[in-house]
């Protein structure tokens, strides 16, 4: 029986965006498998999802043709798999092709792999379709580079057919140098981790910093969400015992700052609506790649919500681009009605002038006619002057591979309101309110006009967890200076929490699933899924201080540590033990990607429960993770940029702000003295809140269990409790097992707070 499309049934909605193709896409299942062994034909998988724009391209002019389908059809068994439902099969494959093309990777991923084995036996990203095909289809008349997809089908078919034992031999080959590589890179190894491996990865990056536009390194450029907060707390991982010399180098906060302020002016964030692209094609920020994705949301969230905190009157415009993303995630198209958060916002949409095409960017980017159609001719100039549009269009045609921008213009801020304030003749105020009103029109025509990219509808465990900790973080440093924000962006992290637990996880064995699209899915929860959405729970726990959130979190470090921890070497692989089927490879990395890596948050989320519940065995079990990866971070501790403050808090220890209310303390006292611990921004720090007298029974329920966890707190409690008039908010400061004196007043505390802090520096 002929192979037949079977992605109508799948739940990805990147998956089921294949089903009309004539390829007869299977999915990774072992149903297919077996069949490719069966008939032994080699496997052709297909890695993407739903907003890669070049997993699009190559759908558009190979996936849909009748040709190409011909031969995937007769000679291969075509899989498609969704890499955000399951990044473990990815990893294995992404690694493959990384080996044997010096580095470089990306999606699609497209790999040939022997059956029954899984072996890979060759391997690459996009190809060009037909080109007869495409050219009829699109117009173009510049042939790309390289071999054509179809050439590539024929040949991998003919080296098949002709020497399979040879492509056996140099998959199996390939298996073993990529499995003899992990082993040794996963193998615990001693080494001195200090904190002077901090300034190695300043170094780094300082010699790739980009002083005139931001950012470090060469276009594509990434904002690094994850370097970026590192590098805000620098002065301050290194300021204590073992202080190391930066020299007369540029700052490391000042960069990240300055990085951040041109991300926020520029064409990578949506300039009249919310949220940000993915990256910059170009090295000024100016070309965005226009996907939306949710965890750069989150990420950013954070690093912005930290340029505030670490000093928020100097740097208010940090607080507009939490708000900005804010916004995005609590009404806007990736928020799910019962709370939760969907995966992506695609590139592409249908084009203004073509109801039958998608172009990337169409529904971000302005022609000059329609801007000033929309704005008329005084403010559209204003307008224009600010946001760089130009007559012939602004995006450099080096940069537009496939000519959908010709003509058009991604807006990006050129001229800020000083310098329109000269050119103009108007007052900066003045000008804020006209560009306030046309932003206004350009969004209501957009929406109103325009058909808004498609949405990736999965609710993926791991990015909510990553979502959950920004709202949380940015609900609780607001509360002073906007109450209803906080409300609502604490409101929308305990709701995707709420989602989650309801519908994602089982209370009874504390497992998770991944993803979540109209029921939970079959594909049980990464390790990424469990270390993030411990994450996001830590910092719920620290914006509330409702212990129901750190038992929860609690629950899931147990399960964790059962399915992924590494017995042998520390850390943790990146599948279960239970979820391996069909793997070539159990991997285990601790190298950042562009998320923060899945060990890196696990070994924080590790010393934040050692420091809360005085959990000496997961502080140990940090210690360990650590200690795995200590020859790959002291080679090269530019990909560790998430796990470096875990090695300055083994080194100075974990410090926790414990915050006790006595039974007649004034409610707004409280809030103050909270609010004052949240203005600041706190590296490894963690903080608790205890009451003498509990609200109700839940919470003192709650409480009891927290209070049982550390002899600390129960010394501290039964103290208060001894007091015939407590009307205090008392912090106590502690580190390492001991507190400090007790303080009374917010001033006392952060003056505290602000001697110890980064900006002493």
């Amino acid at each position: 029986m002929p192979l037949v499309n079977t992605l109508a049934t799948a739940q990805s909605p990147y998956l089921r965006a294949h089903k009309d193709n004539p390829v007869a896409w299977q999915q990774w299942a072992d149903s297919t498998l077996a069949r490719a062994r069966l008939e032994n034909k080699p496997i052709f998988l297909s890695i993407g999802y739903h907003t890669c724009h070049w997993c699009h391209v190559m759908n558009d002019e190979s996936f849909s043709s009748e040709q190409i389908a011909a031969v995937l059809n007769e000679h291969f068994v075509p899989i498609k798999v969704d890499r955000e439902e399951r990044p473990d099969v990815d990893s294995v494959y992404m690694l493959y092709l990384q080996a044997i093309s010096g580095g470089r990777g990306g999606w699609p991923l497209n790999v040939f792999l022997a059956p029954e084995t899984l072996d890979p036996i060759y391997g690459g990203t996009y190809w060009p379709g037909p080109w007869d095909e495409v050219a009829a289809k699109t117009g173009r008349t510049t042939k790309p580079h390289g071999p054509e997809f179809k050439d590539v089908l024929l040949r991998i078919h003919e080296l098949w057919t002709e020497d399979e034992d040879k492509c056996r031999r140099a998959g199996a080959e390939a298996v073993r140098q990529l499995r003899d590589w992990t082993t040794a890179k996963n193998k615990s190894e001693k080494s001195s981790l200090d904190k002077g491996i901090l300034s190695d990865a300043y170094e780094y990056f300082d010699d790739r910093y980009d002083s005139v536009h931001g950012g470090f390194g060469e276009a594509p450029k990434f904002p690094q969400p994850t370097m970026l907060s590192l590098f805000m707390r620098m002065n301050d991982y290194l300021k204590h015992k073992e202080k190391v010399d930066l020299g007369n180098e540029r700052d490391a906060a000042d960069m990240a700052i300055t990085t951040l302020k041109k991300i926020a002016k520029s064409g990578i964030h949506d300039q009249i609506g919310n949220g940000f692209a993915r990256y910059s094609v170009t090295a000024d920020w100016s070309l965005p790649h226009f996907e939306k994705m949710l965890y750069d949301q989150a990420m950013l969230l954070n690093a912005y919500l930290d340029a505030w905190l670490f000093n928020r009157e100097a740097n208010s415009f940090a607080l507009d681009s939490v708000r900005d993303i804010a916004t995005y995630l609590t009404n806007g198209p990736l928020t799910h009605a019962q709370g939760g958060f969907y995966s992506a916002e695609d590139a592409d949409s249908i084009a203004p002038d073509n109801a039958l095409t998608k172009r990337e960017g169409a529904y971000y980017v302005w022609t000059y006619d329609e801007f000033f159609k929309v704005l008329g001719r005084v403010p559209g100039d204003v307008a224009a002057a600010h946001w760089n549009v130009l007559e012939y269009g602004n995006v450099d045609p080096q940069f537009d591979l496939h000519h959908e921008l010709r003509g058009q213009n991604v807006l990006g801020v050129a001229m800020e309101l000083p310098e329109l304030s000269r050119v103009f003749g108007k007052s900066t105020r003045s000008l804020e309110e006209l560009l306030a009103e046309c932003r206004e029109k350009l969004r209501a025509h957009r929406e109103s006009t325009r058909a808004r990219p498609s949405v990736d509808t999965k609710i993926v465990a791991c990015w909510n967890g990553l979502a959950i900790s920004g709202l949380a973080r940015a609900g609780a440093a607001v509360s002073d200076v906007d109450p209803e924000a906080s409300t609502t962006w604490l409101d929308a992290a305990k709701r995707a929490a709420e989602f989650i637990k309801d519908n994602m996880y089982d209370d009874t064995t504390h497992r998770l699933r991944r993803v979540y699209l109209d029921g939970a899915g079959a594909i049980p929860g990464m390790c990424d899924d469990y270390a993030y959405l411990i994450t996001g729970l830590l910092d719920l726990y620290e914006a509330t201080f409702d212990p129901g959130y750190l038992i929860w979190a609690r629950n899931l470090q147990e399960t964790q540590n059962s399915f992924f921890w590494d017995e042998d070497e520390g850390g943790y692989f990146s599948a279960g033990s239970d979820a391996t089927d069909h793997l070539i490879l159990r991997i285990k990395s601790g190298a950042d990607t562009v998320e923060p890596s899945a060990n890196a948050v696990s070994i924080s989320n590790l010393l934040r429960f050692g420091a809360v519940l005085a959990d000496e065995h997961l502080e140990a079990m940090a210690q360990r993770a650590l200690e795995s990866f200590a020859k790959d971070i002291t080679a090269q501790p530019y990909v560790y940029c998430a796990m470096l403050p875990s090695v300055v808090a083994l080194t100075e220890g974990m410090r926790t702000i414990l915050l006790v209310v006595g039974k007649d303390a004034n409610e707004d006292a409280v809030k103050d003295m909270v609010a004052g611990v949240r203005s600041v921004l706190l590296p490894n720090t963690t903080v608790v809140q205890l009451r003498t007298e509990p609200r109700d029974n839940n919470e003192g329920k709650l409480q009891g269990w927290l209070v049982q966890q550390d002899d600390i707190y129960r010394t501290v409690i039964a103290a208060h409790e001894a007091k015939e008039y407590d009307p205090d908010v008392t912090a106590y400061i502690c580190q390492r097992r001991e507190c400090g004196l007790p303080i009374t007043s917010k001033s006392q505390l952060m003056e505290v707070l602000e001697r110890e802090g980064s900006k002493d520096e």
